[in-house]
């Protein structure tokens, strides 16, 4: 297993799995209830027959009873396809700190989705590693994760909104999109991305990782403040009322994003750095229904 996760936190993701809110729809045979029917053992409902039915799903008891001919229906078993998007642009890599934490948690879905016969499809934005095409099964975890580990920062200005909104049409119809980003960028690009998932029928999870001082800085004095994206450059003067001002157009801007996911039915989930990445997952991330046992 790589480094991004430890024996002991991966023994835990073994007992868990993403939950999703959509019966699945997948193509594949899986481990999750489809709103197709077919022939697994978990019995749905009764029907009447129709000709051309196969006839060895007739239930003759039901038929000595009420001398009708009734068909049993049963849930079939699906797979669901996740697609875990990660910010790659020059404010995830910040710090080492906050690039690794990002990761981490982009391999904690990996191994909830590899884990539990779901498929995966890795697409680290705007990187020059590329991306993982669709794969399934436990045994690709570590071949995955690796691919996550080696994944690098890109060198260019690109905005991670600009090119979601690229990729959002090539993802599977029905899947769960999980979005791994700081979103400290106007999030007009943003919202279009996730309208087009949201056209191709896609659930979406937004994981907002954050170093303590993009929340709460602490700074004082006079600073240079560069643009580490657009390399952009600031005269400021920390003071305490500068400071306020910032933490109220944080505020403002993560509420903008928050107040857009609810309204589509989406979720926006606080994930900083200064937590433990399982209080995090086990937690946090639990306490949302995000994934269960």
């Amino acid at each position: 297993m790589s480094g991004l996760l430890s024996p002991v936190l991966t023994k835990r993701l073994a007992n868990y799995k993403i939950t999703s809110r959509k019966i699945v729809r997948g193509g594949h045979k899986g481990e999750r209830r489809s709103i197709r029917l077919g022939s697994s053992l978990e019995f749905s409902d009764y029907r009447l027959y129709s000709p051309g039915d196969d006839l060895r799903q007739i239930d003759w008891n039901t038929y000595a009873r009420s001398q009708k001919f009734y068909i049993k229906r049963f849930l079939d078993e699906q797979e669901l396809s996740v697609s875990i998007y990660l910010d790659c642009t020059k404010s995830m890599g910040i710090t080492d700190e906050k690039w690794r934490r990002a990761k981490q948690l982009a391999a904690s879905f990996t191994f909830l989705t590899l884990a539990n016969s779901d498929r995966l499809s890795f697409i680290p934005v705007v990187s020059p590693s590329g991306t993982y095409p669709h794969t399934k099964g436990k045994a690709m975890v570590n071949s995955v994760i690796h691919f996550i580990e080696q994944a690098s920062v890109s060198n260019g200005e690109e905005r991670f909104g600009q090119q979601l909104s690229q990729h959002s049409t090539t993802g599977r119809k029905g899947s769960l999109n999980v979005l791994i980003s700081d979103f400290l960028e106007d999030p007009a690009d943003l919202f279009l991305a996730l309208k087009k998932m949201q056209a191709r029928h896609q659930q979406v999870l937004l994981i907002q990782v954050l170093l303590p001082e993009e929340i709460d800085p602490d700074y004082t004095g006079d600073l240079q403040l560069v643009d580490i994206e657009t390399s952009n450059q600031r005269e400021v003067s920390m003071s305490q009322k500068v400071i306020s001002q910032y933490k109220q157009l944080f505020e403002s801007h993560t509420e903008k994003i928050k107040s857009f996911c609810q309204k589509r039915g989406m979720e926006l989930v606080l994930c900083p750095v200064s937590t433990n990445l399982e209080e995090t997952i086990f937690s946090t991330l639990m306490q949302k229904g995000w994934i269960r046992r």
